[in-house]
């Protein structure tokens, strides 16, 4: 009978750990009923190493609807090179604060204070928040890193 308890409490800690604690499940179900794609396996596969700005963060994931594919469960998100919290590229919910707020890029579509095309400069305050809680330079993004490619 015993064993049937650890069993029991087993899956209910399961079951919350992959519904989440109250957060809005759809990202999580629309996200694992979308076909994978070569960007999110890349994404993925990047954001699965030991860096620090890779690692879980539940509520940041569970709040938002995410835009792009890949995993957004870190605090950086390395594709825009912004924390997840912020980044109005990849949560619904940012964008539209942003919007509401006049922050607003119509030809980048992003958050002009995240626009890095229209404002180089906001690049150094998000690497910045990055070199603050890490100590390192943050990751490049996928914008640098394609630049990089054609370059070479």
């Amino acid at each position: 009978m015993h064993h049937w308890k650890i069993l029991g409490g087993v899956l209910v800690l399961a079951a919350v750990a992959l519904v989440g604690c109250g957060g809005d499940s759809t990202a999580a179900k629309s996200s694992a009923t979308k076909p994978a794609d070569k960007s999110t396996a890349k994404t993925t596969a990047a954001k699965s190493t030991s860096d620090p700005a890779k690692t879980t963060n539940a509520s940041s994931t569970t709040a938002k609807t995410e835009k792009a594919g890949g995993d957004h469960s870190g605090w950086w998100c390395a594709e825009h090179g912004i924390p997840e919290e912020e980044c109005s590229m990849c949560s619904d919910k940012v964008a539209k604060e942003m919007k509401a707020k006049g922050d607003w890029c119509e030809k980048h579509d992003r958050a002009i204070s995240q626009c890095f095309i229209c404002k180089p400069e906001r690049r150094d305050y998000y690497a910045a928040k990055y070199r603050a809680k890490y100590g390192k330079e943050p990751p490049p993004t996928e914008d640098q890193e394609k630049k990089e490619t054609k370059k070479g």
